[in-house]
């Protein structure tokens, strides 16, 4: 009776704590649509939703309508989307390590993701078609998962240590090859400021066709992570105990990695750059939700969503265009990442 009594307020904890994420989540949709220098009414927000939703004429020159539906929502979904797949990229990472101060970058995707997207708008491919940039961040995001995983890979095993020491290095790798070509950049003012603004973050000009390459993504590695959702609950328990139960680790592994980098490397090729969100909302949401991944993936991606709704509100409130959201998170984040490190400095080895 006592455990059943304890599983109903686990249950019941859960539930309220995600219908208070999705509460703040659309509070903060709101609150962002309404944001800009030309003051348009909820009311009249909600009538353009409607109207373009269903069955607006083509011809509709009303200004309000180009700025809400072409301007404020795509920017505002996308960013829903971006924090959305880098939640879930987080608590991933921080399943597979077993640490809470993991994060989608820690095996170098979230530096190649950076590196492709900053080499097609340097080589001035991005000004070709808007796919070419997701297109050159999830390839790299990729090429540096595979390059990782053959280095840490001997025998069809892999170390998880050797995973993050090599990623560790590809970061160091990846972000000295982007120096180099913000240098070569700075040759031209305007590409070099392109550049610059895009590796802070931004969700400046995003459109439709962000909003749907991010929500192809999102959806794809997030239905493709709950598959292995159940593995991992048990791998993040022992690798052995998974063996025993017939679970492929490598294999399940692998194609967590694979969904984590996927997700990484979209988010980075709409957004730019922003970190932290998928070390800070994971580690908030087990608290509230517990540690199975089946309801603590979608779980961070919302409080993924949260984050980075509220920090382009912000930026947009107090930026006055000079503020990008990846700086406004790495403000927050780098505080709350050494307030781990202190909390759990007892359980570390001195020597």
């Amino acid at each position: 009776m006592k455990n059943s009594r304890f599983w109903q307020y686990e249950r019941l904890q859960t539930v309220i704590a995600l219908l208070v994420v999705l509460t703040v989540l659309v509070f903060g949709v709101v609150l962002s649509v309404t944001i800009g220098p030309w003051e348009i009414s909820l009311a009249k927000i909600g009538h353009i939703a409607v109207e373009m939703l269903f069955g607006a004429s083509a011809t509709n020159n009303d200004p309000s309508t180009a700025i809400i539906w072409y301007g404020r929502i795509p920017r505002t979904l996308t960013g829903v989307l971006v924090g959305f797949s880098l939640g879930c990229a987080g608590a991933i990472m921080q399943g597979i390590f077993k640490n809470p101060m993991a994060s989608p970058g820690i095996i170098g995707t979230s530096s190649g993701a950076a590196l492709g997207a900053v080499l097609a708008i340097y080589l001035g491919l991005a000004s070709g078609s808007i796919y070419v940039v997701p297109l050159f961040s999830v390839a790299m995001a990729f090429l540096s998962l595979l390059v990782v995983l053959g280095i840490a890979t001997t025998g069809g095993l892999t170390s998880r240590y050797t995973l993050l020491l090599g990623g560790i290095a590809f970061n160091a790798i990846f972000t000295a090859m982007t120096s180099v070509v913000i240098i070569l950049s700075t040759e031209q003012f305007d590409m070099a400021r392109k550049v610059v603004s895009w590796l802070m973050g931004d969700l400046n000009n995003r459109s439709w066709e962000h909003v749907l390459i991010i929500a192809v993504i999102a959806l794809v590695a997030l239905l493709g992570s709950l598959l292995f959702a159940r593995d991992l609950n048990i791998i993040m328990v022992s690798e052995e105990q998974a063996r025993n139960f017939g679970v492929n680790v490598g294999l399940s592994r692998n194609f967590l990695l694979f969904f984590s980098a996927l997700l990484t490397g979209g988010a980075i090729a709409v957004a730019g750059g922003i970190g932290f969100v998928g070390l800070i909302a994971p580690h908030m949401m087990r608290s509230f939700v517990g540690s199975d991944n089946r309801i603590l993936l979608p779980a961070s991606g919302l409080l993924g969503s949260v984050m980075v709704v509220y920090a382009d509100c912000l930026v947009r409130i107090v930026g006055s265009g000079g503020l990008r959201i990846g700086v406004l998170t790495a403000l927050l984040g780098g505080p709350f990442f050494l307030y781990l490190i202190i909390r759990d400095r007892k359980k570390f080895i001195y020597f």
